[in-house]
């Protein structure tokens, strides 16, 4: 009787999972084995700003802070903001940042420019993910006033997993995992721009210092699609 019940669960599992893997549709992924897919575009980026190295992508840390023309690499895919559409990427910080701001991370972008962000950033000298959550913290009726939030700021361990953007219903949130403990944790979510003819994903790093390099590595980038 419990071998016919173990059965049963095991098939309830691979059915499960199979049901899941056909309600996704991949987008776009790299995992950087064979080097850099043709489908990115190089925004900005000298040649000797990002590598391939031991099957992951390197990227130099742009010195100066985050604008319109911080170099990047773009991937623009098939999709707009009313669907849901999840980017994620391993991110991995290979020299400490010492820099105020100094961040990387995964960008949702329109044709040319960033809109919304996932990324590890140096806050006060702590390494954390940025945009934090918020949280509200003011009596009611005062939902309105900005002085009644709290910024949540979380360590940006590796062992919390991939950063991620989930795009669902013309709004973007900010994921990261699963841990190797399994669990998830949710950032920030902001209301996105509807009507934007083309969309894409962006790789970048900015804010590192002038006098030395720093450098961040990306692995298994993959934007899937809900169906």
């Amino acid at each position: 009787m419990l071998r016919i019940a173990a059965l049963i669960l095991i098939f309830i599992h691979i059915l499960a999972t199979a049901q899941v893997g056909a309600a996704e549709e991949v987008l776009f992924e790299d995992t950087f084995d064979s080097g850099l897919s043709p489908k990115w575009s190089v925004v900005g980026l000298k040649k000797e700003d990002y590598r391939i190295k031991d099957g992951g992508l390197e990227m130099r840390v742009h010195p100066g802070k985050a604008t319109k023309e911080t170099p990047m690499l773009m991937v623009l895919l098939p999709f707009d903001t009313s669907e849901t559409v999840t980017a994620s990427v391993e991110l991995t910080v290979l020299d400490r940042f010492t820099e105020q701001a100094e961040a990387a991370g995964l960008f949702l972008t329109d044709e040319d420019s960033r809109e919304f962000s996932a990324e590890k950033m140096n806050v006060n000298g702590h390494l954390v993910f940025s945009p934090p959550d918020v949280e509200f913290i003011g009596k009611e009726g005062t939902e309105g006033d900005p002085q009644q939030y709290a910024l949540k700021f979380w360590p940006a361990n590796d062992e919390c997993g991939a950063i991620k953007i989930i795009v669902r219903g013309n709004y973007g949130h900010f994921q990261v995992g699963p841990s190797r403990e399994g669990k998830y944790l949710n950032f920030f979510h902001s209301a996105l721009r509807p009507k934007e003819p083309k969309r894409g994903f962006a790789l970048s790093a900015s804010g590192g210092p002038t006098d030395k390099e720093h450098w961040v590595r990306f692995d298994n980038f993959r934007v899937v699609r809900n169906k």
